[in-house]
């Protein structure tokens, strides 16, 4: 009906679309795949297709993933939620389907592609870098509102690819435009630093250490080699200097000697103190200095909004202000908001609980709340609503789980039911709404699937590089060790966006015929 340069044409487009949808529409992203699906089934040529088949035994182990899940359907009782976590995976198992069987790109078209990609990512930094900056009117724009189209945590993984890629354009292109890949890549690095995500950053350092080590090891250059070793130890030594710095800054505590304590504010109202709180902010207790009578009464003269009114993030402007005031090294008291301006107002209004949050360029607010988080926790805060406890919450609750299912798991429909019930059994104290998955995809992999699912799930990701060959491969290498250090922080494969994201490029990169990408 159309001739084989159409098909090809089609292909080679809608895997484009594919691509530089990644980042924006879950629609465009549904559509290029089933413009891919629809294509090669007009395409015809069955019998090729069938032989490319038989000749890609990685081919069968890789689609083994999806079949999993299916099999795991007659070990569930909700079929409604099994069939949706069944068109979810699709990707896994159609892309590499179309992928290994069609006409492979050449080099010129896979640069192509490529590049396309990474241009829509350098538009998804401006845009995040927009709303990060607060030209949008935003005072301090929440994490999850730096980009409107897919989760931050995604749009990292996305950057963290570009880097790399364009580090292989860098090598791999003739043109002298080429060195504009040089500058592109320092700004998504610079990006991937203002969007503050712990997962993706981590994920950044982790791949370019490995990478020099792999570099350096199978470099004969002696100069080389060493400047490679030399690039790793630098990027060891810095990681953990900075955590070891941030660490003991965060645990720089106020020496508090209870005989000391005033009693009274300048105003001879009787001050609260909480000896027994261990909540602090930036090395200050919260519970020290805390005259409530001066904070309601200065705090309705410099706002409209009532003391006991919950922000937009959910907590109490009280539990803000108390909060604000200690990360400033204030007493909670009517001179304490005396010393604040308008701006620190608003920004307490908005539900900003320490000034280091409204600090937009620096990545330390992200590594303080993270300990802050775990300090608070472990002295026993309820950890809804925060990101880090809470997946310690989500965690003890999954190994429950396990416990009770660990060689078959729960089936693939039944994982909400199982998370449901033993959050009530453990008595949880997370919020129902709050009570949601591991956040970390081979936890979910156990608990679905039970030991035996696991390992046929893990066997069909890391044997086909192996029989491709591809375990030298620097674009394969890449999205391998991104996609597995997301595994760990992350249910990657548990969105629209995720999965196709994961089996677009390890499909892309494992099935391309060229050695040297």
């Amino acid at each position: 009906m159309f001739s084989e340069q159409f098909h090809k044409s089609v292909f080679f487009w809608a895997l484009v679309l594919l691509a530089i949808s990644l980042p924006y529409s879950v629609f465009t992203l549904s559509v290029a795949q089933i413009t891919l699906m629809v294509n090669w089934l007009l395409e015809g040529k069955f019998k090729q297709k069938y032989t490319l088949v038989r000749q890609h035994p990685s081919l069968w182990i890789l689609t083994g993933f999806y079949f999993v899940h299916l099999l795991w359907m007659f070990n569930t009782s909700d079929y409604s939620w099994g069939i949706h976590d069944l068109k979810i995976k699709l990707p896994m198992l159609l892309l590499p389907l179309v992928i290994a069987t069609s006409d492979p790109l050449n080099r010129r078209k896979l640069m192509g592609l490529l590049n396309l990609f990474v241009i829509a990512m350098i538009i998804a930094s401006f845009i995040s870098a927009y709303h990060i900056a607060g030209l949008k009117g935003n005072l301090v724009a929440a994490q999850e509102d730096f980009f409107p189209y897919v989760s931050h945590i995604r749009l990292s993984l996305m950057i963290v690819l570009s880097i790399f890629i364009m580090g292989w354009l860098l090598l791999n292109t003739q043109s002298i435009w080429k060195w504009l890949y040089l500058p592109l890549s320092i700004w998504l690095i610079v990006a991937l630093l203002f969007i503050q995500e712990l997962t993706g950053i981590l994920i950044f350092i982790i791949v370019s250490a490995i990478l020099l080590i792999w570099g350096a090891y199978r470099s004969r250059n002696f100069l080389l080699k060493w400047f490679l070793v030399v690039g790793f130890s630098a990027i060891v030594l810095l990681t953990v200097s900075y955590i070891t710095h941030a660490y003991a800054k965060f645990h720089k505590l106020d020496n508090v000697d209870i005989s000391s304590l005033e009693k009274f504010t300048a105003q001879g109202n009787p001050y609260f103190h909480d000896l027994n709180s261990k909540f602090i902010e930036n090395g200050h207790y919260v519970n020290l200095y805390v005259c409530e009578t001066e904070l309601r009464k200065t705090w309705g003269s410099r706002s409209k909004l009532d003391y006991d009114y919950n922000t937009s993030k959910g907590g109490s402007i009280r539990a803000c202000l108390l909060r604000y005031l200690t990360s400033k090294g204030l007493r909670k008291d009517s001179a304490g908001i005396d010393n604040l301006t308008d701006l620190e107002i608003k920004y307490i209004e908005t539900g900003v609980t320490n000034y280091i949050d409204t600090v937009k360029y620096s990545f330390y607010p992200k590594v303080y709340v993270a300990m802050w988080e775990l300090y608070n926790y472990k002295n026993g805060a309820n950890p809804t609503g925060y990101s880090i406890s809470q997946r310690i919450e989500f965690i003890k609750t999954a190994f429950h789980i396990i416990k009770k299912n660990v060689w078959f798991g729960v089936g693939t429909g039944d994982i909400p039911d199982a998370y449901a019930e033993q959050y009530v059994l453990d008595k949880s104290p997370l919020a129902k709404d709050n009570r949601l998955r591991t956040h970390n995809q081979l936890i979910t992999f156990i608990v679905t699937f039970g030991i035996i699912g696991f390992l046929l799930i893990l066997s069909s990701l890391v044997l086909p590089p192996f029989l491709e060959r591809k375990y030298s491969n620097y674009l394969f290498i890449v999205i391998l060790i991104i996609g597995f250090l997301s595994f760990l922080t992350e249910d990657t494969l548990e969105t629209h966006q995720g999965v196709s994201f994961f089996a677009f490029f390890y499909s892309l990169f494992l099935f391309h015929k060229d050695d040297k990408a």
